[in-house]
C-alpha cells in the first residue's frame, strides 16, 4: 500500500518513520525552514521516539510566570522542558524517517488531479498515486482546502529574536496588556531571546521589554471540538488537524503523539478520530474550558494567583506532564 505525506514536520515526519516498517512511504516536504516556533516541548518525547539529544538546546526544570508585577517560580518537577531549534528538530525527524526507508522528495503541494496528488518539483508538474494520503501541512494545510475540508480555525501571533532582553528560562507573562485573552512569551534560544504575543498586543510587550523590534507574523491553531481529522483515505495531523493544545498552545508534542495515533490506526484498521478522542479530547476540552476562563478577568485573577499555592501548582504541572488526567 502507498501512503503519501504532505509536509515533513514533527507530524509529518513522525508518521512517515512510523509507517514505514509496513507501507511504501514517500514524504513531500516543501524546503528546510526554520518554523516561527518557542521550540518548547516536554523532554520525554526523546526517550520515546528515540530523537538524538545533541539537538537540544536548553533544559529546563522550572519556568516563570508574570502577572501584575509579580513573578512566580513554577517548578517543573525535573529537566522536563526541552527547548529545540524548529529547522534543526524537525530535519532530524526526517532524518531518522529516512533511515527507515521513506523516500523524502522536496515539492509543493499544488492539489489533485484525476485521484493523484499534483506536486511541482523544480518547476515540474508530477502526479503522485496514493492508497491513503496524510496532511501534515499546517494550519494553512493546502491539502484541506483543495480536499474541500472547513479550515482549522486560526489565530495570529507575532514574534522576534532579539538580544536585548535575556532570560535563562521561559517566561510567560498574563497581563491582558501584553498578552491579550491569552499569554506572551519569552523563551531563550542560544545566543537569542525569542519572544511574542499570541492576538495583537506585541508592541505593549516591546515597550514592556524596553526592545524595539519589527515583529513577524503566522498562524496557530485554536483548537475546537470537532475538527474534521479524515474525509474518505485522507487523514490530517498535527497543525492541519487543529492539534495544539489549548491554553498553552503546545504543538511539538501533540502533533508527535497524533501521528503516532494515526499511524497505529492505519496498521490496525481502526477509527483514527475515535482512537484520538479517546487519548486526547477529555484533556482538550478542559483545556479549552480553562482557556475561556482566562478571558474573565476576575477568574484569570484566581487562575494565576493560585498557582502560588504548592499543591495547585503540583497539580498543573502534573497535568502538563500527563501524570494527571482529567
Amino acid at each position: 500500500m502507498k501512503i503519501l505525506i504532505i509536509g515533513g514536520g514533527p507530524a509529518g515526519a513522525t508518521a512517515a518513520r512510523l509507517l514505514a516498517d509496513s507501507f511504501d512511504v514517500t514524504l513531500i516536504q516543501d524546503r528546510d525552514w526554520d518554523k516561527p516556533c518557542g521550540g518548547g516541548t516536554k523532554s520525554k518525547i526523546f526517550d520515546e521516539y528515540s530523537i538524538p539529544k545533541e539537538i537540544i538546546k536548553h533544559v529546563l526544570d522550572y519556568v516563570i510566570i508574570q502577572y501584575k508585577g509579580k513573578k512566580t517560580k513554577i517548578d517543573l518537577k525535573g529537566k522536563n522542558l526541552s527547548i529545540v531549534i524548529r529547522e534543526e528538530f524537525d530535519k532530524t525527524l526526517r532524518d531518522l524517517a529516512q533511515k527507515k526507508g521513506v523516500k523524502l522528495i522536496y515539492g509543493k503541494f499544488k492539489g489533485f488531479e484525476d485521484k493523484k496528488a499534483i506536486v511541482n518539483i523544480n518547476g515540474e508538474k508530477i502526479l503522485f498515486d496514493y492508497d491513503i494520503l496524510i496532511a501534515a501541512d499546517g494550519v494553512n494545510s493546502s491539502v484541506r482546502k483543495s480536499a474541500g475540508v472547513a479550515e482549522v480555525p486560526k489565530i495570529i501571533t507575532h514574534y522576534a529574536r532579539i538580544k536585548e532582553y535575556r532570560v535563562n528560562t521561559c517566561e510567560f507573562f498574563f497581563d491582558k496588556e501584553l498578552g491579550g485573552d491569552y499569554y506572551a512569551w519569552a523563551f531563550p534560544h542560544e545566543n537569542k531571546t525569542h519572544i511574542g504575543s499570541v492576538g495583537e498586543s506585541f508592541s505593549s510587550l516591546c515597550n514592556y521589554l524596553g526592545v524595539n523590534v519589527k515583529p513577524k507574523g503566522y498562524f496557530i491553531p485554536t483548537w475546537q471540538e470537532n475538527i474534521q481529522m479524515q474525509k474518505e483515505n485522507i487523514f490530517f495531523v498535527g497543525d492541519a488537524a487543529g492539534h495544539v493544545m489549548p491554553l498553552s498552545f503546545e504543538g511539538i508534542y501533540y502533533a508527535i503523539k497524533s501521528a503516532e495515533i494515526l499511524a497505529y490506526s492505519i496498521k490496525n484498521g481502526l477509527d483514527y478520530t475515535n482512537e484520538w478522542n479517546k487519548r486526547f479530547l477529555k484533556e482538550f476540552k478542559f483545556m479549552k474550558r480553562l482557556e475561556g476562563m482566562m478571558k474573565k478577568t476576575l477568574l484569570r485573577n484566581i487562575m494565576i494567583k493560585a498557582q502560588n499555592i504548592n499543591k495547585i501548582q503540583s497539580i498543573s504541572v502534573d497535568m502538563w506532564l500527563g501524570k494527571f488526567r482529567v
